[in-house]
């Protein structure tokens, strides 16, 4: 689908903040029909997951909260079933899909133009991306303080310039779920990754102890859908616990300059935008597919 934008980007001032601070909030950057069809298709996953469950009988039928808005809903099934992460489990622990909806949104202009002001118009979507359903209490996908670059290969990528960009699908809270920064983290290498999440069956429990992090002003991003925080590969951040009963729902999506080391060299990303090359911009999500045939 095509979206219709007037090509923006970020202000000087912006720009200047990122790279003072190492991560940028920026409001109203993307427009609903950016993040309705990935919504949509999450959406019927939901159902799918549901009518799943009912069909294993984990779930009983008269259970299935078909009326319960997005926000809620697999919160709402998953409480209901006699093993509450029965459908995460099946449908939403692989947190990556090449879908129509997911390329129409890390593709959305609005969004390579503020990446763009960043790393110019030679942008790769880089081959590192998630969505992501914090269900309420699951401390299974609760992210620990961490740098980005460390699940990468430092070694290849180190050197390249990796925005990061969390976008929030419902409104995300400090309540249910929200990213933490810290402020300038960014101007420190690589630190070690030494605590592990003890949970069982964590999703990326990996991270920064307490005694190991830098100093700086702990931000919390409370941000609306359409807002989007943009993130260094060395900034720290993590994901805080979901203790609302709304489903985090979210998007990370990172982006770097075409032929730059993206520390993931054995999986393919996509050309978003190129003002040199435009024949080389992948067209649809099945183009993007065929990168992996």
């Amino acid at each position: 689908m095509s979206i219709q934008h007037n090509q923006s980007g970020l202000t000087a001032q912006q720009k200047q903040q990122f790279h003072d601070d190492g991560f940028l909030f920026v409001q109203n950057v993307l427009p609903n029909e950016a993040l309705q069809p990935l919504i949509d298709e999450l959406a019927q996953k939901v159902d799918e997951g549901t009518q799943a469950a009912v069909k294993h009988g984990v779930l009983n039928p008269s259970d299935t909260y078909d009326d319960a808005p997005f926000e809620t809903r697999l919160g709402l099934v998953s409480s209901a079933c006699s093993d509450p992460d029965w459908i995460w489990s099946n449908y939403f622990r692989d947190q990556k899909i090449r879908t129509a909806g997911m390329f129409t949104l890390r593709t959305a202009p609005a969004l390579l133009d503020a990446v763009a002001s960043v790393i110019g118009d030679e942008i790769l979507a880089h081959p590192q991306f998630n969505y992501r359903a914090k269900l309420p209490n699951q401390d299974i996908t609760v992210i620990p303080w961490h740098q980005d670059l460390a699940y990468l290969i430092p070694e290849e990528a180190g050197e390249t310039l990796v925005v990061n960009v969390w976008l929030p699908l419902i409104q995300a809270t400090e309540e249910n779920g929200c990213m933490q920064v810290i402020r300038g983290s960014h101007r420190f290498n690589l630190i070690g990754h030494n605590y592990q999440d003890p949970t069982p069956g964590h999703t990326g429990g990996r991270g920064i102890s307490d005694a190991e992090l830098p100093p700086g002003d702990v931000v919390t991003a409370e941000l609306d859908a359409g807002d989007v925080l943009l993130t260094s590969e060395r900034v720290v951040h993590r994901g805080l616990p979901n203790r609302s009963n709304t489903v985090r729902w979210s998007v990370d999506t990172r982006y770097s300059q075409i032929g730059l080391p993206t520390g993931r060299a054995h999986v393919p990303g996509f050309v978003a935008r190129s003002r040199t090359n435009p024949e080389s911009i992948t067209k649809s999500h099945h183009d993007w597919n065929r990168l992996f045939t």
